[in-house]
């Protein structure tokens, strides 16, 4: 899918378009950066050469053009340039138009800040560079930078942080790829984006990335994130134990009953291994490499499951630091894998012996360590909220239960059908707005509305291409609900449209 990003500067954009490269995989070409680079080159400002440039427009031509060839030549890669979606658009190049805008105090703000300016040099020479970017615009391609229809969404950035107007992009992209079983569905005028809900909507749905230190049990470290934000409802979702740190997903209110999604979650350790004798740095690669794919495990004989061999998959493997016998790398792999046993069976395989001395969990999911908190940060950020008001410190902290059910398959439920699934109803094929493709038969989805709002989960009652030739039926079993009823129009109980639906 080719992506467009663009906006003013101190938008966000760059740092967006990064961090979106990172998640989707994709190329990102900032074309920004080749206009600061040629800045650089001729010792001009990018004022100064924003005014060479209304003279001579073979330097936006020269940009523009590259911007066209490389969208052509590659269907999957994300643009970040003003112009990128007027030029897409005028040469029939599909695309998701993105379009981040800010405040002009918090854009000069955010420039002054990363270009080392004070805020008025900042506020001069940005103004000074829009004034010159519309009139070359407007001048050599008669466009009108203020006209945003051209865009599929925009996205105010004044009070979102970088991972929030991120996750609204995610969410748009996954709608695009989607089925659509029903066209004429009624637009959803209902609800409310998970990231436009307030601190205490969060609280009680949401999820904490704790940073756990070395010694507390996971046990001990909810009980303490209970008592910071003061609430009753809170759960780990997967237990390190007392010796090891990292990411401890803190599920609260609502999202509890979703820990079970979060404890099946892939997980990525960082381990340091002791060798118990010396080895060469080809044999330990070599034996490491071994463990890579499906592996059989014995969990360890204190352990909270049934001691049976099982399977598990190891992702990656990758030998980060050799130093005598003392082994650092990082592992990617199923939930369930026991690093300690990894350890032991690598020192098998080397002939030596081996175990691990130290481990921290580096990723649950989609929950990381650099965006993990530790717990004074939490407990000092919610007292800032509580006794000054300022909540911004804790809204980042916080993230929305719908994360939890991303890496499951969606099916989007119409807007007239959201509170009959709210009030226990199974969802009828009739009630499906769209779905995700190749979703099998009896497989644990999860129901959305257009807002990306979850509303529970359920078991599919038919395989996505049987869905969509469906006239009538029960597309999904719903097993539970996490939306309650209410924050939708009760119009399934008026409407033809719903057939099959059964309280």
């Amino acid at each position: 899918m080719r992506i467009t990003i663009s906006g003013p500067p101190g938008s966000g954009k760059t740092t967006v378009c990064g961090k979106l490269s990172q998640e989707l995989g994709l190329k990102a070409v900032v074309f920004g950066q080749v206009f600061r680079d040629l800045a650089a080159e001729k010792g001009m400002t990018l004022g100064e050469l924003g005014e060479l440039a209304e003279k001579d427009p073979s330097i936006d031509e020269g940009i523009d053009a590259r911007i066209v060839e490389t969208a052509r030549q590659t269907p999957d890669i994300i643009l970040e340039s003003r112009l990128s979606a007027y030029m897409l658009t005028r040469n029939n190049i599909p695309a998701l138009r993105i379009y981040l805008d800010a405040s002009p105090e918090v854009r000069m703000s955010r420039i002054g800040g990363r270009e080392g300016k004070d805020l008025e040099k900042a506020v001069a020479e940005t103004i000074e560079r829009q004034e010159s970017e519309a009139k070359r615009y407007m001048k050599y391609y008669n466009i009108d930078i203020k006209d945003l229809s051209v865009y599929d969404m925009v996205i105010n950035t004044d009070n979102l942080t970088p991972e929030e107007v991120l996750q609204k992009i995610l969410d748009a992209v996954r709608i695009r790829s989607m089925l659509v079983k029903d066209p004429k569905a009624i637009p959803d005028r209902w609800g409310k984006r998970p990231s436009d809900r307030s601190i205490g909507e969060l609280l009680q749905a949401g999820v904490i990335a704790l940073d756990k230190p070395s010694g507390p049990t996971s046990h001990q470290a909810t009980a303490w994130v209970k008592s910071a934000i003061h609430m009753d409802s809170v759960g780990h979702g997967g237990t390190l134990d007392p010796y090891v740190s990292g990411v401890l997903p803190i599920c609260t209110g609502k999202a509890v009953r979703l820990t079970d999604i979060v404890l099946s979650s892939d997980k990525e350790y960082i381990c340091l291994m002791r060798l118990h004798a010396d080895r060469s740095e080809k044999q330990i690669r070599e034996a490491m490499s071994k463990f890579v794919g499906r592996i059989y495990q014995l969990p360890p004989v204190r352990s909270a499951v049934k001691r049976q061999l099982r399977i598990r998959r190891v992702r990656e493997l990758e030998v980060l630091e050799i130093n005598g016998r003392d082994v650092l790398f990082r592992i990617s792999c199923d939930a369930g894998t026991y690093v300690r046993t990894l350890c032991i069976d690598i020192g098998e395989m080397l002939l030596c012996g081996a175990s691990m001395t130290e481990l921290r969990r580096s990723r649950s999911g989609r929950l990381k360590e650099d965006s993990a908190v530790t717990l004074q940060d939490l407990t000092d950020a919610y007292v800032f909220w509580q006794q000054e008001g300022h909540g911004d410190w804790l809204r980042g902290m916080i993230r929305p239960m719908e994360m939890l059910v991303e890496p499951l398959p969606w099916i989007i439920v119409k807007a007239t059908a959201v509170d009959a699934v709210c009030h226990g109803a199974d969802l009828s094929v009739k009630g499906v707005h769209m779905l995700d493709p190749e979703i099998r038969k009896n497989a644990l989805v999860a129901l959305m509305t257009a807002r990306g709002e979850l509303v529970g989960l359920g078991q599919m009652q038919m395989s996505s291409e049987k869905l969509m030739s469906a006239e009538q039926g029960v597309a999904v079993k719903v097993t539970r609900v996490l939306m309650e009823p209410g924050h939708y129009p009760r119009m399934w109980k008026y409407s033809t449209d719903l057939g099959g639906l059964q309280l």
